[in-house]
């Protein structure tokens, strides 16, 4: 009877291990990653209309320039901000948004207003502003003939022949980590140096003719991607620099490091001179950056181009549209956190990709 009893037993041991094994063996197929929500707005849920140009976050609401008003969010409603209630606003065309000095700044095709949330103030006009930033009492405008500028008194503008500028078409403006002014134009970066600018130009080249002709650099160590220059930001302790080429990260003297997508470059061939498509060195979608946003603690920057969203986590690009309910396609015309979701702009609508936070903070992937 007890060897009986010790056989069931010892039975009982090995159909135990055995389950154990099975239970959790590497074999078992690991559970799928969950999709980040993606949820999507547009004037029928109360925007002002439907081309997003810009965003920011600024206190507790999300704030959307459209190609026809300003619109803020709280979580719950969209609060519409149009010439009809709103007089500081000098165009409903928004051009760009910046959170500086405690306000949100606003650049119309009329003119720069700013506002804290509550009281607003008209600070320049009869000019189409392309970009604004500020800082103390310096305030800065991008404009086509150049940088309409003032430290409190009464705006000057400060272009190519007035103040060495590189271009008179300027795109963006921004301060950085140390408080200089850098100004991105269509053929170059600036940077202020009192009360002239210190000019950055790319490698370039250019079809003269039968010939390709290389450009050099300016300074020598300018390793700009591209000098049609689209945003500005701060990142890192450098500066992120959207161009129509691709993506520099740079602390504009001898750090380069810049990403292209696929994109096509001029060769020249047999006598010929051509377009040809070339490899990117990056997965990014498109070959313009349109578009540029940091998250929290520069933990990662959101990129956004002509043919969607990238994600620069460190030195690493993420792998995101797997991760997403709904990707956002075409061109991305605005990307900015707020809380922990990140919302992307595009011409026929704006999309809240909730929890990102989780994905770029420095434990997620």
């Amino acid at each position: 009877m007890k060897t009986v009893v010790a056989r069931l037993g010892a039975l009982l041991c090995l159909v135990v291990a055995v389950a154990l094994v099975a239970g959790c063996g590497a074999s078992k197929t690991p559970p799928a990653e969950s999709k980040l929500k993606v949820e999507k707005f547009n004037s029928q849920q109360g925007l002002p209309h439907d081309y997003i140009t810009a965003l920011v976050s600024y206190g507790t609401q999300l704030w959307a320039g459209t190609k026809n008003g300003l619109a803020r969010y709280d979580s719950v409603n969209w609060q519409v901000h149009v010439l009809k209630n709103t007089n500081a606003l000098g165009s409903n065309i928004i051009e760009n948004l910046t959170v500086a000095d405690n306000a949100v700044w606003i650049a119309t095709d009329n003119g720069v207003c700013r506002t804290d949330g509550t009281n607003w103030a008209s600070i320049l006009t009869g000019s189409r502003a392309r970009a604004v930033t500020a800082k103390g009492n310096e305030i800065a405008v991008a404009t086509a003939h150049g940088v309409e500028y003032t430290t409190g008194g009464a705006f000057l503008t400060m272009s190519k022949e007035s103040a060495g500028l590189v271009y008179d078409e300027v795109q963006a403006v921004c301060y950085d980590a140390n408080g200089k002014l850098w100004v991105g134009t269509r053929a170059g970066m600036a940077m202020l140096s009192g009360t002239a600018f210190q000019t950055f130009t790319g490698p370039a080249q250019q079809p003269m003719g039968s010939s390709l002709v290389d450009i050099p650099p300016n300074p020598p160590s300018c390793q700009l991607i591209g000098n049609n220059v689209n945003a500005i930001l701060p990142y890192k302790g450098k500066l992120a620099i959207a161009t129509t080429s691709g993506l520099s990260v740079t602390d504009m003297g001898n750090q380069w490091t810049s990403y292209t997508g696929a994109h096509k470059k001029w060769v020249q061939r047999a006598g010929q001179i051509f377009e040809e498509q070339a490899p990117g060195n990056s997965p990014l979608p498109g070959s313009s950056i349109t578009a540029l946003a940091v998250a929290p603690g520069d933990a990662a920057l959101f990129v956004g181009t002509n043919k969607g969203l990238a994600v620069l986590k460190g030195d690493q690009w993420l792998d995101i549209e797997p991760r997403l309910s709904t990707v956002p396609t075409g061109p991305i015309t605005a990307v900015a956190m707020h809380n922990a979701d990140l919302w992307v702009g595009t011409q026929n609508g704006l999309y809240r990709i909730e929890g990102i936070a989780a994905l770029v903070s420095p434990t997620g992937s």
